[in-house]
This record gives structure tokens, C-alpha cells and sequence, in this order.
């Protein structure tokens, strides 16, 4: 988990990247849908906090993968989420 380290942010446009991208790797639009509410309130943050950080990333896949009754994603589909997204940072 070392991608975990950088300062790095994921942009807002970076994450429409990857939000197009999971819909080529299966995704529908309502499980594409349910990533962006998790990550929504860290993408439209405003000034340098803006964008997913390594942490809130960290933070929003251990939601993910410890909350499987508050959504659709299959554990397959948060592994394919982790790594499209761990791309951008």
C-alpha cells in the first residue's frame, strides 16, 4: 500500500477520467453513481484541500469494503476501483 504515501491529490477532472474509465470495466452507472457520493464531498472541497487525497482514498475504499450492506459494489469491483483510481496519484 505504499501509493498511500504520495501528497498527491486526484483532481476533479482526473476522477471523471476514472469514472469513465470503470464504466469501460463493467461498472453501471448506478455503481459509478455510488463511487462519486462516497468521494463527493472531498472532490468539491475549494482551495488546496481540493481533490481525493491518498488518505480520503484510503479511507473512502475501507468505508467501501467494510460497509457492503450501504451499497452495490462486489469486493472484485472495489479492487478494479482501487486500482483505477491509485492511477492518478
Amino acid at each position: 500500500m505504499g501509493f498511500f504515501s504520495s501528497s498527491k491529490r486526484i483532481t476533479r477532472e482526473e476522477f471523471k477520467r476514472a469514472l469513465w474509465k470503470l464504466r469501460e470495466r463493467g461498472f453501471s452507472d448506478m455503481e459509478r453513481d455510488e463511487v462519486e457520493n462516497v468521494f463527493r464531498g472531498d472532490i468539491h472541497e475549494s482551495g488546496s484541500s481540493s481533490g481525493i487525497s491518498s488518505d480520503e482514498l484510503k479511507k473512502g475504499l475501507h468505508y467501501l469494503k467494510h460497509h457492503p450492506e450501504n451499497h452495490h459494489l462486489s469486493r472484485d469491483e472495489i479492487q478494479r476501483l482501487e486500482e483505477t483510481l491509485k492511477h492518478y496519484l
